[in-house]
């Protein structure tokens, strides 16, 4: 089995096309997820708002989210599929292993979401109750 490689997303359209997607929220990290047509690679953009804090605050944030997407992509990333990281209050000074951990399960999550069946779920009818009354 190959190893997809990783594509910076870089154009401000590509995350709008990903935001459209699922997405997986946890403690340090909230991360976005879209299939698009093209297969192959793995798409990563990485942001960080103002609410993180300074610059230096919201480049260490992004660096960390860098190098544990490194890590955990090629394992639980899906070919063929853009993912945008989205750091959080907690990004910056998590200790390494709960960002690990966290960007995991996300990523898990957001693999059994884009491989299950597309459309929504369909449920048998509930049988009708009678109005009836004897």
């Amino acid at each position: 089995m190959t190893i997809p490689s990783l594509q910076h997303l870089t154009k401000r359209a590509q995350f709008l096309f990903v935001r459209a997607g699922f997405r997986a929220s946890r403690p340090t990290v909230m991360v976005e997820a879209r299939r698009r047509e093209a297969t192959g690679h793995i798409g990563l953009g990485l942001t960080a708002t103002k609410k993180i804090g300074g610059a230096v605050e919201r480049n260490r944030a992004r660096r960390r989210l860098r190098e544990a997407a490194r890590k955990l992509l090629p394992e639980f990333g899906v070919s063929g599929v853009d993912y945008v990281l989205v750091a959080r209050q907690h990004t910056p000074s998590a200790p390494w292993p709960a960002l690990l951990d966290d960007l995991g399960n996300a990523l898990i999550r957001l693999r059994a979401d884009l491989e299950a069946p597309r459309g929504p779920a369909k449920r048998a009818k509930a049988p009708a109750k009678s109005t009836e009354s004897d």
